[in-house]
């Protein structure tokens, strides 16, 4: 990635973060910047090629930390959930509990948007 898309990415992130306070999107905007503002495609790719589960999301590790997470974006995870299988996403089916198991959905799900919208070549 060149030196100017790095900037505009960096930009648009910081501008979610911004614009966006108390989203999921926020999280993973913020998220990709506190890990590497140097390397943005290397977060994304570290994230969506490993999951939330390998622990690089330090928010995201334990059970009443992903719990707070699935309550507080509730209504936003519900509604990637059904956009997902509208979109010919495979049922979702998770061994364990739920919640955890939602939150790294949506975490990883809007990474993914992000990935797209933001025009990041993985």
């Amino acid at each position: 990635m060149n030196t100017k898309d790095q900037i505009r990415i960096i930009n648009q992130l910081n501008d979610i973060v911004k614009n966006e306070h108390g989203t999921i999107r926020a999280c993973v905007a913020q998220e990709a910047l506190d890990y590497s503002a140097e390397d943005i495609e290397a977060f994304f790719k570290d994230l969506l090629s490993h999951g939330c589960i390998s622990g690089m999301i330090n928010s995201l590790i334990y059970y009443a930390d992903t719990a707070i997470f699935f309550d507080r974006h509730y209504l936003e995870i519900e509604s990637l959930r059904f956009e997902y299988l509208e979109n010919g996403g495979e049922p979702l089916q998770f061994d364990g509990d739920l919640k955890n198991a939602m939150a790294w959905f949506a975490f990883e799900e809007t990474a993914r948007n992000l990935v797209a919208e933001l025009k990041i070549d993985l």
